[in-house]
């Protein structure tokens, strides 16, 4: 199989940057323990308000379950409120 590769973005509203942050890492530790996780990572840039989830998944089927768990599916629900525009969610492909 294919691994999947992934970057996403996330853009807090004006004022929420912190407590989007706060509920978005806790992401990171049971993502990371999930079945066909290689890797997942979380960023801040340096422009204020703006987070990045790089990702690495063994197969497209792991990274669907990932987006059906509890914890994804309860902690971008309440994104939602915090989110400036929907989570942009980009797969990419690696140029030889």
């Amino acid at each position: 199989m294919e691994p999947v590769r992934i970057i996403a973005r996330a853009v807090a509203r004006d004022g929420k940057a912190d407590e989007l942050k706060a509920l978005l890492r806790r992401m990171v530790s049971p993502t990371r323990s999930e079945q066909g996780c290689r890797y997942y990572e979380f960023f801040e840039s340096n422009v204020p308000g703006v987070f990045y989830f790089h990702e690495l998944w063994n197969s497209k089927e792991d990274l669907d379950a990932h987006a059906a768990s509890s914890h994804f599916t309860e902690i971008f629900g309440k994104a939602k409120e915090l989110l400036k525009e929907p989570l942009e969610v980009n797969f990419l492909q690696e140029i030889q």
